[in-house]
Order: structure tokens, then C-alpha cells, then sequence
């Protein structure tokens, strides 16, 4: 937007996925640019405008810096992505953002994960963000469990890994998003 102003999105705890703009981030002088990488853990102070939230204040608890170079970057853009496409604005989904601050203390925790494993989290992880906006009804123990980051639940995703991906897949045609 303009020249030095930029358009953000944010998924928050009470909002839910919300559109902010900030005045003059790009200038040399602004304090919040370096606070602004994408896919990172943040607290934000917003107040809300006319047509559109503003930013006031940011302040990064996990920069996605720290996990660029690993596993864990590629799974936080996919997320985004899918949750931008899944989620309309500005409705709160609390479990949705339980699930996501769960990620990142499990990638705060273990930056050095394998593939496998973190492949198992992606599809562990669409499964939930599906059950919690009414696309996927099922009985599996990670859709319960608040701690879906368990050994045992990625070898039930490994060991069934083409029906839980098909199942995704029907589910996602089934969206219409």
C-alpha cells in the first residue's frame, strides 16, 4: 500500500484472521519492520479504523528467522496458506489458535526434527484445523488430545498415511473454498 505503508495479516486469539495496515513500515526510521517477518509468533497492539484494523505496537516472541533453514518453515507456510484460504475474517477460533501456539512451542522446543515427523504434524495438524471448522468428523485420539505432538499419534499417521491424505483431500473438495 502507497510507498512506505504495508498491508498484514495476522491470525488472533480473539479476532481471529484479521487485516491490519501500518503506516511507514518500510522506512528506514520505522522500530516495527524488523518485527514483521513473515510466519513469526507475535503480540500486537491494533486499534480498529474505519474500514480496516491499524497497527500500533508489535513485539515478536518467535521469529521465524530461527527456523528459516529447517523442516518447521516449510509446515508454518503451508498452515498459513491453508488457513487464509479456510478461515473468513474476523471470527475467533480458540482452538484453532491453541493448536497454532502448539506448533510453535513444539518447534521452539525441537528446531532439529525430521521430515517424517514433521510431515506427521502437517497432516495431524489439517485433520484438527478440518474437525474444528466442521469438515472432518472423526474419532482418531489426536483430534481430542490438546497435545496432538506425540510419537504415538505420528506412527498411527505414518502407518495410514494415503487414507488420512484422501480423506483430506474429499474434505477439502467438500469445503468449496
Amino acid at each position: 500500500m502507497r510507498e512506505s505503508n504495508k498491508l498484514l495479516v495476522f491470525l488472533t486469539e480473539k479476532f481471529g484472521l484479521i487485516y491490519v495496515t501500518s503506516q511507514s513500515l518500510r522506512e528506514l526510521k520505522s522500530k516495527m519492520r524488523f518485527h514483521t517477518n513473515k510466519y513469526s509468533l507475535v503480540t500486537i497492539d491494533v486499534v480498529q479504523g474505519r474500514n480496516i484494523w491499524r497497527l500500533t505496537g508489535i513485539h515478536e516472541l518467535q521469529s521465524s528467522l530461527s527456523f528459516v533453514d529447517s523442516n518447521w518453515y516449510v509446515l508454518i507456510d503451508k498452515i498459513s496458506s491453508l488457513i487464509m484460504r479456510l478461515c473468513s475474517s474476523e471470527e475467533p477460533y480458540p482452538e484453532l489458535w491453541n493448536d497454532v501456539e502448539n506448533i510453535f512451542n513444539t518447534i521452539q522446543d525441537n528446531k532439529n526434527t525430521s521430515q517424517k515427523i514433521v510431515s506427521s504434524i502437517e497432516i495431524i495438524y489439517v485433520i484438527r484445523l478440518l474437525h474444528h471448522l466442521g469438515y472432518w468428523d472423526g474419532t482418531e485420539l489426536f483430534l481430542s488430545d490438546d497435545d496432538f505432538t506425540q510419537q504415538q499419534y505420528y506412527d498411527e499417521i505414518q502407518n495410514n498415511k494415503k487414507k488420512y491424505i484422501s480423506k483430506i483431500n474429499s474434505a477439502l473438495v467438500d469445503s468449496q473454498l
